[in-house]
């Protein structure tokens, strides 16, 4: 759906081919017309044999939905993480792993942002309603405030260096709280400078 999504974006008007559908994903012209025959089915699209499909206002709604997540994604690794390691995929994990709340949270949380880093549009046609108490669901290990407590979900860093936090004791799942000059990560206290607080996302809601 996000590749057919992306498609729609290039040009509104046009039909996608299933060829264009199946050289984008790598998969072969009877794969990506099954697929598109189930999407067909589930009114996502319409499909016309042998000359391509369009979208349905559900399919451009549950497509720009995707591309959303994965457009907040790379804003959180990018500009907020500082992440420098392969953003596009490292945000195809990671929209899969948004819940309606976290999408939500994480939208706030960045300041609700038109573009994605290289300028792409964040799509907008469906907005959320979900009852949250957005000031504490997600944040940034530096945004904090001295004794306030959360959980470590997510840290932007290499494996390697995830690997050597968690030889320390500092890996996702532990509850943290904030101190003057670092961290309490299960009653251990560690001095912990700006730069890696950066790289620390906190669940609010554990």
């Amino acid at each position: 759906m996000e590749t057919l999504y992306e498609f729609w974006e290039n040009d509104p008007e046009a039909m996608i081919k299933t060829g264009q559908v199946a050289n984008a994903l790598d998969v072969s012209p009877a794969s990506a017309t099954e697929m598109i025959q189930r999407l067909a089915v589930k009114g996502m699209v319409e499909y016309f044999p042998y000359k391509g499909l369009k979208l349905t206002e559900i399919g451009l709604v549950a497509g720009g939905r995707m591309k959303k997540r994965h457009r907040l994604a790379e804003c959180l690794l990018i500009d907020v993480l500082g992440f420098t390691g392969d953003a596009h995929e490292a945000a195809c994990m990671l929209e899969h792993a948004l819940t309606d709340e976290l999408e939500e949270s994480l939208d706030h949380l960045l300041g609700r942002p038109t573009k994605d880093p290289s300028g792409k549009e964040i799509p907008r046609s469906s907005e959320l309603n979900v009852d949250i108490d957005l000031k504490n669901s997600l944040k940034i290990a530096t945004s904090l405030d001295e004794g306030e407590e959360g959980v470590l979900v997510s840290i932007s860093m290499t494996p390697e260096e995830r690997m050597t936090l968690a030889e320390l004791g500092i890996e996702t799942g532990k509850r943290i709280s904030r101190t003057s000059t670092g961290l309490i990560i299960d009653s251990e206290a560690f001095e912990v400078d700006e730069s890696l607080l950066n790289r620390l996302l906190i669940s609010m809601r554990h």
